[in-house]
């Protein structure tokens, strides 16, 4: 049963995430989003889904 505190970590996490999602979209690099969250270009690249940088600044209609 989770607690509140883990509650709280999940929430912090997808908060991260959809400010990571709103950064790539406005254009701004994901070498530059992972060095603000002071993390290396390799561990940005694992926090996001395979191809979804380019779907996000290519416009990727499907």
């Amino acid at each position: 049963m989770p607690n509140q505190d883990d509650s709280l970590l999940d929430e912090m996490r997808d908060i991260k995430r959809l400010l990571i999602l709103q950064l790539l979209e406005s254009g701004t690099p994901q070498g530059r989003i992972a060095t603000m969250l002071g993390v290396s270009a390799a561990t940005m690249s694992r926090m996001l889904p395979k191809g979804l940088t380019k779907s996000i600044r290519g416009g990727d209609q499907k």
